[in-house]
């Protein structure tokens, strides 16, 4: 594990320049991190905001294949080699650039001293994105939260199965012992409507506060839709694929937490056109 005074610098360098950094985590796997984390991250690069999303899902490689690209070199590989970190970077489009991880955790965190160096010196070019999006695996343990903990904030995605609450609780108490002061939100994906999204919200805010005394922020919901279905399919996220779907708009409600820029109102055409596509997916 990093030692405490390592953790505290990398913070300090990941922070800098107004750049923030989200870490978007879950619980368990199989709830839709890697696409919240990919489409957040197209919506934000899409407002002309420069976002960088580094793939930290082991083995996974998850982001490359959703955005139909794929990566040549990963942050180990250039860590090991002494080569530029920004070797390994892959655009998607000028606002928008991703890096993939590595192969295991234990490489990622087991760093010497002179990689420690190197990666501080090499994470400069940070500050050239506003937005710095950290994909974790699901889970963590206190390996991953040398990188979880460094992060501004982390953003937990649960869907409404009570498994997937209790392993997001799991989380949330991890975090209150590895990274106290680390602000938790919450999105809730896959929710058929607000209210079941804000129920369970509520069960997790409720568990948490009581027992943990730690708060937790709810900042959106991202319902069933096909147009996720049929943009996995064809390695699109779902909001270049339909900037008009429902989930679409939900994802605009989510950037606006971090941008202020506020969401039009669906219009009657558009929430009718939606339904009339949804039931016929439906029909399908």
């Amino acid at each position: 594990m990093m030692q405490e005074d390592q953790a505290r610098v990398l913070r300090s360098k990941l922070s800098v320049n107004e750049t923030k950094t989200i870490a978007i985590v879950s619980g368990k796997g199989g709830v839709g991190k890697t696409n919240v984390a990919v489409n957040l991250g197209v919506a934000l690069s899409l407002q002309n905001k420069k976002v960088l999303i580094i793939d930290l899902d082991i083995g996974m490689a998850n982001i490359g294949i959703l955005l139909g690209k794929s990566s040549k070199l990963s942050l180990m590989e250039c860590v090991k080699k002494r080569e530029s970190l920004q070797q390994s970077i892959v655009e998607y489009s000028p606002t928008l650039q991703f890096i993939h991880g590595g192969s295991g955790f234990a490489e990622l965190t087991n760093f010497t001293s002179d990689d420690i160096t190197f990666l501080l010196r090499e994470f400069r070019f940070f500050y050239e994105y506003d937005y710095v999006l950290l994909d974790l695996g699901a889970g963590a343990n206190h390996q991953t939260f040398d990188f979880i903990g460094s992060a501004d904030e982390a953003w937990l995605v649960v869907t409404p199965e009570p498994t997937s609450i209790m392993d997001g609780y799991a989380f949330v108490k991890l975090a209150h012992h590895h990274a106290n002061e680390l602000p938790v939100s919450v999105i809730v994906n896959r929710a058929t409507n607000g209210e079941e999204a804000l129920e369970t919200f509520d069960r997790l805010e409720l568990v948490s506060s009581q027992f943990l005394r730690k708060s937790l922020r709810f900042i959106g919901f991202l319902p069933e839709d096909q147009t996720v279905v049929k943009a996995v399919k064809a390695q699109m996220p779902f909001y270049i694929m339909d900037r008009k779907s429902h989930v679409s708009w939900r994802m605009d409600h989510i950037t606006t937490s971090l941008t202020g820029v506020r969401v039009k109102e669906r219009k009657f055409l558009d929430r009718l056109l939606s339904r009339l596509k949804h039931g016929k997916d439906h029909v399908h």
